[in-house]
């Protein structure tokens, strides 16, 4: 059986599983990203990977403001948060950024990527090397890739909605100026 596709429509429903719908991921990716994989894919594909993708965003940051309903099945909509032009934010509406954050990993999910993957010890650091001057830094790990995978495009898509308190290290810093 399939599981049900539903979109969050502002009022905080308990049974959303998607921040955005299909054919407005396809406007998003047909301005920002234009992935072939996007295009090729069938609504069913591009659902579940719209899935993916906001639990990701539902689990990995931690957002400012509050629910709108403590029930609801994803982080937005929110109360008092602000855009980054200190606008306040309807509480009925998802921000365009994350929309756009959300496809974008809806992307790299139709690509293969596992969002957030189960990690063993496999992912420890095999070899490091570290020379003071010119700088340089390498880390080598026992499966190739390092287990801290960042989403650049998606964190700064984000940033003006998150506390420095999310799963990663990326974050909001406030910055004090004497």
């Amino acid at each position: 059986m399939a599981a049900t596709f539903i979109v969050e429509d502002g009022t905080g429903l308990a049974a959303a599983n998607s921040l955005i719908s299909v054919a407005d991921a396809d406007l998003i990716d047909e301005n920002f990203t234009s992935s072939a994989l996007w295009v090729a894919a069938t609504d069913a594909v591009k659902q579940n990977s719209l899935r993916e993708a906001t639990r990701y965003l539902n689990y990995h940051y931690s957002w400012c403001g509050y629910k709108v309903d403590p029930d609801q099945g994803c982080q937005w909509p929110r109360y008092e948060t602000i855009d980054e032009d200190d606008n306040a934010i309807d509480s009925d509406i998802v921000p365009q950024r994350v929309e756009e954050a959300c496809v974008y990993l809806a992307v790299k999910v139709l690509d293969g990527d596992t969002l957030l993957p189960d990690f063993t010890n496999e992912s420890k650091v095999k070899k490091t090397k570290e020379v003071i001057g010119p700088l340089t830094d390498e880390k080598e790990y026992v499966t190739g890739e390092s287990p801290d995978k960042t989403y650049t495009i998606a964190d700064q898509l984000v940033s003006p909605f998150v506390t420095g308190e999310e799963g990663g290290e990326f974050g909001t810093t406030e910055i004090q100026r004497g």
